[in-house]
């Protein structure tokens, strides 16, 4: 079993149609691959938590994230990663490193909800995401009408390890709007 991890970026929070089900989506690569997406469905209040803090919004009062970040700094010097792993075929867990070494099991939406308040790096097991991953193909259709297909504009420059742009957002929710529950399954 290979022991490495894969940074993963944390792309955003999309909805599954037609089921409007919530979708925290993750963007890897290991060295020399195309981008791997990671699609965890979650519950809505797990998907505002993650997307409020992508977009730097503080709420008025800690929110249960909040307070957990503050209260892991505080008292445990701080988070240092979160790794995403696959408990069973359809559920993710987290895993919370803090500082002084010690982790904490979590909820995989609650560990990214961390992560991405506190700027951590998150990183899944290689094999993990090579059984989970779907490296999604976007039809185009030229000028003359002739249809091809490519692969995810992300892996255009892999070597960009900067924000997502919003055409690749506006891409790969057309492919979540076109995708199924088995597209997500491997």
């Amino acid at each position: 079993m290979d022991d490495q991890q894969i940074p993963l970026d944390v792309i955003g929070v999309r909805v599954e149609l037609p089921a409007e089900q919530p979708v925290l989506v993750l963007r890897g690569a290991a060295e020399g691959t195309q981008a791997q997406h990671v699609a965890i469905m979650v519950g809505a209040a797990e998907a505002n938590a993650v997307a409020a803090a992508l977009e730097g919004k503080t709420p008025p009062r800690p929110l249960t994230h909040d307070l957990l970040v503050e209260a892991l700094t505080s008292l445990g010097g701080g988070v240092e990663t979160i790794e995403i792993g696959l408990l069973d075929s359809q559920t993710y867990f987290g895993t919370i490193t803090l500082a002084g070494g010690h982790t904490l099991d979590a909820r995989a939406s609650d560990a990214i909800a961390v992560a991405v308040r506190v700027q951590c790096p998150v990183t899944m097991d290689a094999d993990t995401l090579a059984a989970v991953a779907v490296t999604p193909r976007f039809r185009t259709v030229s000028a003359d009408g002739e249809e091809t297909t490519a692969a995810d504009p992300a892996d255009r420059a892999p070597q960009s390890k900067g924000p997502i742009s919003e055409a690749e957002i506006a891409e790969f929710q057309k492919f979540l709007g076109s995708a199924g529950p088995d597209d997500f399954r491997s």
